[in-house]
């Protein structure tokens, strides 16, 4: 499904934490780590856990994503 919106969302989030590493390294790592961290908190029983499974899944992809393109 194309979503203008949400693709632009996509692209300036990535560029704004692409610069906020490159003066700030580490930090998309960090990030990366309290996603991961985040995730084991989540009971499986709650309410949509499904999608917010999705969620984390989506933010891990897009940290990757910033860590491959900064060559981090």
């Amino acid at each position: 499904m194309k979503n203008a919106k949400a693709d632009a969302s996509l692209y300036l989030l990535t560029g704004l934490l692409q610069r906020l590493n490159s003066s700030n390294p580490g930090l998309v790592e960090e990030m990366r780590q309290g996603v991961m961290e985040d995730r084991k908190q989540v009971s499986p029983d709650i309410p949509d856990y499904a999608h917010i499974n999705d969620i984390f899944d989506e933010a891990e992809l897009l940290l990757n994503r910033i860590q491959s393109l900064s060559g981090s």
